[in-house]
């Protein structure tokens, strides 16, 4: 119980910063009503809100941490501390709806059952659509007694601007290789923890979330099918029928995440890249700047349609993507 008191209660090490920045605005009185946590998806954004949340709720912090004994802390432990609330799309949605934006409004407007603050969680921010967010909106700027938002987002630029003003940004970036390794290699029984970590572009998270399952064979089945685009040994509209039977968020995540590691690359000098996504990772890193970044740009606005509740055609979004793909591999210099 101990391990896991501690566990809930404090940030990953690579989180020192944020977590001071935000303990010190509290011990000042001058923490922000809404609080937007953004950066990369698996840097523990959503472990630290949650921490967070926790530690506002403790009834006796010691250290900047929760003390994990008290009454609040034994609530969120059990997960049913009465103020304290995750919002996130329900099953088999990416989409937060308007009516469970309703409820939370009906949660922020009563008191506080433990008599103290009342904290939210909303993630991910962006799956707020124009009618949910409007619905935030009155929450956002005329927030009730002693009350937290806390939006974590993992694409910024999805969360609509009227949400983004209104809460104070706290970023977060990608670890030191370091520090993510000392966490996930402990985890990593049986497997690279480098290879992981360079799979996930350096998010530690993301890295531990390929061991689950068939994740990590299909992440390399992924990388076999587009080299095999890139080198004209395999279709980009078969290898996208293919892909069609899982998750195209999954695809344009995966890809983000080694163009993110090609543009490292390509800032250190070009320096040869290493492991199972070698090839992978240089064919982007010699890729011009332009084209990549427009590639970029696709990537983002394909997210957003996958994130969308519009609920688009998967065939034909992955057409499009693995045919532009196919376009950017002609323009390396290493293909």
């Amino acid at each position: 119980m101990e391990s896991e008191k501690a566990r809930l209660a404090v940030p990953f090490a690579w989180q020192r910063e944020q977590w001071g920045r935000l303990c010190q605005q509290h011990a000042d009185n001058r923490l922000p009503h809404a609080l937007l946590l953004a950066g990369p998806k698996g840097v523990g954004k959503l472990h630290l809100a949650s921490a967070f949340g926790c530690y506002l709720l403790c009834l006796s912090p010691l250290n900047n941490a929760a003390c994990g004994h008290c009454k609040g802390c034994d609530l969120n432990l059990s997960g049913t501390h009465p103020d304290l609330l995750l919002l996130r799309p329900e099953d088999g949605s990416r989409v937060i709806k308007i009516d469970q934006v309703r409820s939370l409004t009906e949660f922020l407007s009563k008191t506080a059952q433990q008599g103290g603050r009342k904290v939210a969680v909303i993630e991910p921010a962006e799956g707020l659509n124009a009618n949910s967010a409007n619905a935030l909106l009155k929450s956002l700027e005329e927030p009730s007694g002693d009350t937290t938002l806390l939006l974590v987002s993992h694409l910024t630029s999805g969360v609509l601007a009227t949400i983004r003003s209104r809460c104070q940004l706290l970023p977060f970036a990608i670890p030191s290789t370091d520090d993510g390794l000392a966490w996930l290699a402990p985890l990593a029984v049986g497997q690279d923890p480098e290879y992981l970590l360079k799979c996930a572009a350096g998010a530690p998270l993301a890295a531990f979330a390929l061991l689950d399952g068939d994740k990590l064979v299909k992440q390399e089945a992924l990388i076999k099918g587009l080299l095999g685009v890139a080198t004209h040994n395999a279709s980009p509209l078969a290898l996208a029928a293919e892909l069609a039977s899982g998750e195209p968020l999954v695809v344009i995540e995966s890809m983000q995440q080694w163009l993110q590691s090609g543009f490292r690359q390509q800032a250190s000098g070009g320096e040869a890249s290493a492991g199972r996504d070698a090839q992978l990772v240089n064919l982007l890193a010699a890729t011009p700047a332009t084209v990549a970044y427009r590639f970029w740009d696709k990537l983002v606005r394909l997210k957003r349609q996958s994130l969308s509740a519009a609920n688009p055609n998967k065939q034909l979004l992955l057409e499009e993507l693995m045919l532009d793909w196919q376009a950017l591999a002609r323009q390396s210099r290493y293909a």
